[in-house]
């Protein structure tokens, strides 16, 4: 198996956005699904073509397999925390509109107690996803090699991800590929399209 590596572009969307969506589908329905199961999706399809913030194609990339996606990953630094959060309350008012976006806002808070920005100094790996076809055939394992090799080439000091408690077997990926755990933050969160489930925080030195 051959897989190449590049950034994301606004026209990989309808590729893209059930594998984002993938990464947490509860969790995403939790926070952006107001009026029907899949404004999540809808959501997601929207920020991504805006190009910035969490879940714009700017700051991800995708492994192509002959001319397919087959996964994606996204890379969020601490020093762009404050940044990404102006472009979400953006993104969020922009398509929800005031008033059901003050209500997505006040979930999107509800879930950061879960899952945190990034520390300072660390970079975040996020949105990881593998395409159903391609899951079992060591194409996740890839795609994290080659991010980590990406930060050590730009003197990053620690890389972090937070992995759901329903996630077990990506756990164990991670802790292979040499992360380990550092705190665990309780999720009770539940409406009527999602819920917010316990994560583990990890951690990766390089």
């Amino acid at each position: 198996m051959t897989i190449e590596f590049r950034a994301c572009q606004a026209d990989d969307v309808n590729e893209v956005i059930p594998l984002m969506y993938s990464a947490g589908p509860e969790a995403y329905r939790y926070v952006f699904s107001v009026n029907y199961q899949e404004q999540a999706v809808d959501f997601l399809h929207y920020a991504f073509c805006q190009g910035d913030g969490e879940f714009g194609y700017k700051d991800h990339q995708v492994a192509v397999e002959n001319n397919h996606i087959v996964a994606l990953v996204g890379r969020r630094s601490s020093k762009n925390n404050l940044a990404y959060t102006v472009m979400a309350i953006k993104q969020i008012f922009g398509f929800f509109g005031f008033i059901k976006a003050v209500k997505v806002i006040f979930r999107g808070l509800r879930f950061e107690t879960i899952v945190t920005p990034p520390p300072r100094n660390v970079v975040c790996l996020h949105n990881l996803a593998v395409s159903d076809g391609q899951q079992g055939k060591g194409v996740g394992q890839q795609v994290i090699k080659h991010f980590l090799a990406q930060e050590k080439a730009k003197n990053t000091s620690s890389v972090c991800l937070d992995v759901a408690e329903t996630n077990p077997r990506a756990k164990v990926l991670y802790q292979r590929l040499g992360f380990v755990v550092k705190s665990k933050k309780i999720g009770k969160l539940k409406n009527k399209y999602g819920r917010g489930v316990s994560h583990e925080y990890m951690e990766l030195k390089l």
